[in-house]
């Protein structure tokens, strides 16, 4: 039976499963094709074609002291396989790259019909280090970045120092772009209040910026006057 593959919008290529077999038993000659079927999340049937396919190629041989112990190990033909596979790789996974930084420029600058100049970056993870290198190739200014988890406050990212959100009203950006997909409309709630100052609210997980809500300004809240 085959294991549950992570959901994704690519269906792995032969040589992708090629690659992730012949790496595995490179670790470990070792393995079952049972384990190879799960690490590999492919179904043990196919990880048994996939082992024949490999073996009639050259790129691979087993041996066989019994039915419950067999080994496998990669030929120098396998080996230089891998290595080509891992090159291919490499270069659609850069061009995968640039492709979503042109999507990400693309989303971002078609959101302020009169344009953007200066902004705010609000997260620090892998979507917003993209992000991040997206905008400076649109000639974008990231003025700052920004989370609000203490943890990382001060902390450098990218050659940025994380600042605290309370500080981008002061910076007076363009728009903050809220490269935070599992957080978007909590963050976004918390900064509704810099709307009425004009400064936009761009979601990169695609949902329309809400409507003007007064949300007191963290920096105003205090004991009412008596």
């Amino acid at each position: 039976m085959r294991t549950k593959a992570p959901d994704t919008f690519y269906i792995r290529a032969p040589r992708l499963n090629q690659l992730n077999i012949l790496q595995q038993l490179a670790s470990d000659c070792h393995l079952t094709q049972a384990e190879l079927a799960r690490r590999c999340h492919l179904s043990v049937a196919m990880v048994n074609n996939y082992v024949k396919e490999l073996s009639a190629l050259g790129f691979l041989e087993y041996h066989r002291k019994s039915s419950r112990n067999v080994s496998y190990h990669l030929t120098l033909s396998g080996k230089v396989h891998v290595d080509n596979i891992r090159q291919e790789l490499m270069l659609e996974l850069v061009q995968l790259f640039a492709d979503a930084k042109v999507r990400i420029q693309e989303f971002v600058t078609g959101q302020a019909a009169d344009g953007l100049r200066r902004v705010i970056l609000f997260g620090n993870g892998h979507l917003a280090e993209l992000t991040f290198h997206a905008l400076e190739s649109a000639r974008l200014e990231v003025i700052g970045v920004c989370d609000d988890d203490p943890q990382r406050l001060g902390q450098d990212w990218c050659g940025r120092e994380v600042l605290n959100p309370s500080q981008i009203r002061y910076m007076a950006p363009d728009a903050v772009i809220i490269a935070d997909l599992g957080r978007a409309g909590e963050i976004c709630h918390s900064l509704n209040y810099l709307t009425e100052r004009g400064i936009r609210l761009i979601r990169l997980d695609g949902a329309a910026e809400p409507a003007y809500v007064p949300v007191p300004d963290p920096q105003l809240c205090g004991s009412p006057e008596r």
